[in-house]
């Protein structure tokens, strides 16, 4: 008869629990690190939380990203598609389309923003994005925005 000390049989669980958690194809969790990062900033985004949606965003881009809190007050984001992630180890690339509308127009638009996300060397698992959201928040309003890409 075979016999495990509570010890042993703790440990044992542990284990498979660890094993069943890492994915042989992406054993540091990067793609799920990026996915976890990129659902929360979009969701902030929609609920229009600028402030806490700003620390997943580049620093370069930190102070122009605040000013946007502002114009956002009048905007309703009703719903958002996120497309596919196009990884690579430390680089990503996904396009989100955001529905919605602003109280001085209430006429729906759609706005879709490509999220260039960057995983930075030294930081675990910590996702980036470059945002262009200024584009994203003047379409939703109606304006026509020339430099954006298709």
């Amino acid at each position: 008869m075979f016999r495990t000390s509570g010890l042993g049989a703790a440990l044992l669980s542990l284990s498979l629990g660890l094993a069943s958690c890492i994915s042989p194809t992406d054993p540091l969790g990067r793609e799920e690190a990026l996915e976890a990062a990129q659902k929360k900033y979009t969701e902030l985004i929609r609920w229009g939380d600028v402030e806490r949606a700003v620390t997943y965003v580049e620093e370069d881009q930190r102070d122009e990203f605040l000013e946007l809190a502002e114009s956002m007050e009048d905007l309703h984001i009703t719903d958002f598609d996120i497309g596919e992630i196009e990884f690579t180890k430390d680089k990503a690339t996904v396009i989100v389309t955001y529905h919605g509308y602003s109280e001085a127009v209430y006429v729906e638009h759609s706005a879709r923003e490509v999220q260039e996300w960057e995983r930075k060397e030294g930081i675990e698992n910590h996702w980036f994005v470059r945002s262009e959201l200024a584009d994203v928040v003047a379409e939703l309003q109606g304006k026509t925005v020339p430099s954006r890409r298709n």
